[in-house]
């Protein structure tokens, strides 16, 4: 397998962002119809926010960050605050799928809501 050569908050950074902009408690990450189909989820409701080609670099990168918080969990740091994330895996219709929880250790006030600002949340690297 081809390891695709991202930086550690790229891809898995931008959609916990995203996630938890909506209010999300986890995300979601599927196989259908030749690509990796990304929701965030609150409880058994969630809403698409990203779909990347499998054979994607993005997609490649998602995967080995998937992968590594399987095995260890990990903290990130976006706009909207610390977050402790751990994945784990279940089977969907014959395919790997995963699920990642979204641990809030510090929240930032005053976040902006995607929706209503036009702002896309973006991780911090730091």
């Amino acid at each position: 397998m081809v390891k695709a050569h991202c930086e550690p908050d790229d891809v898995l950074g931008q959609l916990v962002a995203k996630a938890v902009a909506y209010g999300a408690e986890g995300l979601e990450i599927e196989y259908k119809d030749g690509h990796e189909q990304v929701c965030a989820m609150k409880g058994s409701f969630g809403v698409g926010i990203a779909r990347f080609p499998s054979l994607s670099d993005e997609a490649r990168c998602l995967h080995d960050h998937l992968h590594a918080i399987r095995r260890k969990a990990r903290r990130i740091t976006t706009d909207a605050g610390e977050f402790l994330l751990r994945a784990s895996t279940y089977d969907s219709f014959g395919e790997t799928a995963y699920r990642v929880q979204i641990h809030t250790l510090t929240q930032q006030a005053g976040c902006a809501d995607p929706r209503t600002s036009g702002h896309t949340p973006q991780c911090r690297r730091g």
